[in-house]
Parts: C-alpha cells; structure tokens; sequence
C-alpha cells in the first residue's frame, strides 16, 4: 500500500509532533517533575519520621480512654458510697433503716440508745446499743440485714444472746450497731 504525499506529510508531521510532545515531557519532567519529584520525597521522609511518634502518642490516648472508663466506674461506686455514708450524724435516717430490718424480721426492740461517737481520720463511728429479743433464726436474719443494709454502711459489734428459762424459743439479745458518718 502505498502513501500519497499529503499522507506521508500528514504522517511525518505526526511524528515529528509527538516527538516533539515527548520532548515536552522530558522537559517537564527534569524542570518541574523532578523539584516536584523530590519535595514529595522529603515530605514521605518527614512524615515517616513522626509515625513511631503518632503511634506512642495513639497508644498514650488508648491507654487514657480506658483509664477514663475505669475512673468513671470508680466515680459511680463513690457516689453510691457517699449515698450510704453521710456527711451528718442522721440519727432519723439510721433509726430508720435500724426499724425497718427489726420489723422486717419480726424482732421485737427493747432498747436503742446512743454510745459515745469515735472520731478517725475520713470518718466518725457512730456507735449504738440495741437490746430486743427474737427467735434465733430472727436474729440471724436481722444481723444479715444490718450488715447487708443497701442505704447506710452499718457493721455489727459484741453480740450477746441469752436465753430466757420462761421463754426458751424466744432469746434477749444485746449488740452494739455502729454506723458511720463522713468527716469533711
């Protein structure tokens, strides 16, 4: 097949521009492209540098998060601790809790009177003396009560049972409740 003239000036003209083009781009390239070339690689350099760097600062925030949820938990058991141990002796609000574990357990209460208080360090002791009387299963359950008590830190001291020769069934009971109170 051959060409006619127009064609191979046609194709030569082609040639000779994309020879041309291909300069062009040799020319960018070493110009602009390699500047460009190299800024790109001294960036990749920096940045690669301050990886190791991001990385420790990543693991440091991690670490911190998950000291956040463990604060956070310490935070709601000492909100519920200060719920059960006030900042006022709340005489009303002992008796109460002390009432409702006697009735709940069907002990009968002879006597519930102060002792003298004992100051520490974070917290007062807040002693009281109980004297009733109940079935022995009735003092365990009440003794579980106090000691178990979801409103107010309350811990039991110098349990005394005595049995009573009228009554075998039912025993008089002596014990010291103490309950705290938060020092501000």
């Amino acid at each position: 097949m051959t060409l006619s003239d127009a064609q191979k000036s046609g194709l030569l003209l082609s040639a000779f521009l994309g020879v041309i083009g291909l300069v062009l781009v040799g020319y960018f390239h070493f110009m602009f492209g390699r500047g460009m070339i190299a800024a790109n690689e001294r960036q990749r350099t920096e940045l690669a540098q301050k990886i190791p760097v991001l990385k420790k600062d990543l693991a440091q925030i991690q670490e911190l998060v998950a000291q956040k949820e463990e604060l956070e938990r310490q935070v709601e058991m000492i909100n519920k601790v200060t719920q059960r141990l006030p900042s006022s002796p709340d005489a009303p609000g002992f008796l109460n809790a002390l009432l409702t574990s006697l009735s709940t357990t069907g002990i009968v209460q002879e006597k519930v009177a102060p002792a003298n208080t004992q100051r520490r360090a974070l917290y007062t002791e807040i002693p009281y003396e109980v004297e009733a009387l109940g079935h022995y299963h009735a003092i365990g359950q009440f003794l579980t009560l106090i000691e178990q008590n979801p409103e107010r830190f309350m811990r039991l001291r110098d349990l005394r049972i005595t049995n009573n020769p009228n009554r075998p069934s039912i025993h008089p009971f002596a014990i010291s409740v103490t309950t705290f109170m938060f020092n501000p």
